[in-house]
């Protein structure tokens, strides 16, 4: 991804994201991944949405483990 330009390819987004391109496509389709852009034929995505969507994805543990022997 180029610093200067903040949006992303489906391939630079799936290698950030860590899943193939195919993955990203579902994603889409049951509308659980990040927000893209669609100019014409081009599918973009915003390092800001896919960013904001790892964020809204986190989470946190329950409880903290507190076992073990002393």
């Amino acid at each position: 991804m180029n610093d200067k330009n903040p949006n992303m390819t489906p391939t630079e987004a799936a290698k950030l994201l860590g899943v193939s391109t195919r993955t990203l496509s579902r994603w889409h389709a049951l509308r659980v991944g990040p927000a893209r852009c669609k100019i014409g034929r081009k599918v973009l995505y915003r390092r800001e949405a896919v960013d904001a969507w790892l964020a809204q994805n986190e989470t946190q543990p329950t409880r903290s483990f507190s076992g073990g022997t002393a």
